[in-house]
């Protein structure tokens, strides 16, 4: 961790009292988020897609429209409902984290070993210390990341800046304008290209 005496505007000791606060409150939200998850199930479990037929004179409302109706309700978007609903059926209780937001077990239900794998967070790279981001979590499950660090990742962000092609033609200008990085890139797409010149 930087060793300064501030962190933006305030001292080292306040950005701690704040981030120590701030995860109390992450963990708070992390339990509602779960809550509000196990009640969608609760009152609508997760089935499969055919889905059951009523009882004879019973009628029910869909699966959206009951969920809809309960975030109305409770004054919580559909989509949050339903991906708290979703998050909730991947991570049973048990099997839940505390200290790890919601947001990292939303994204890391996509693994088939997320029980194993969520108790052995990566080694951050600022302070070497073991806990989620976000980054870390989407780097497990092959998402692209908010910040990146590798040189792949930052590849990649280039590259999804650059499906607009305004901004594809500008980056590709302002690289064949550094001699050394267009020489590179044509050595490494055409590997036989000096043989042939």
């Amino acid at each position: 961790m930087p060793t300064s005496t501030k962190v933006g505007s305030v001292s080292r000791a306040r950005y701690e009292e704040i981030i120590a606060e701030d995860r109390k409150l992450i963990e708070v939200d992390t339990k509602i988020q779960f809550k509000i998850g196990d009640h969608a199930l609760e009152i609508e479990p997760m089935r499969p897609h055919c889905g059951s037929l009523p009882a004879a004179g019973e009628e029910l409302l869909g699966v959206r429209e009951t969920l809809e109706l309960y975030a109305e309700d409770v004054g919580v978007p559909y989509n949050q409902v339903r991906l708290n609903r979703q998050t909730a059926s991947k991570w049973p209780a048990e099997y839940r984290i505390a200290g790890v937001s919601f947001e990292i077990h939303r994204i890391l239900e996509k693994l088939d070993d997320r029980f194993e794998r969520i108790t052995k967070p990566p080694s951050h790279p600022r302070d070497g210390v073991a806990r989620w981001t976000q980054d870390a979590a989407k780097r497990q499950v092959g998402w692209r990341v908010d910040s990146p660090q590798t040189a792949q990742e930052k590849v990649e962000a280039i590259h999804d800046l650059a499906v607009d092609g305004q901004v594809a033609a500008r980056v590709a200008t302002d690289f064949l304008r550094r001699p050394n990085i267009a020489f590179r890139a044509a050595g490494d797409d055409y590997p036989d290209y000096r043989l042939a010149a």
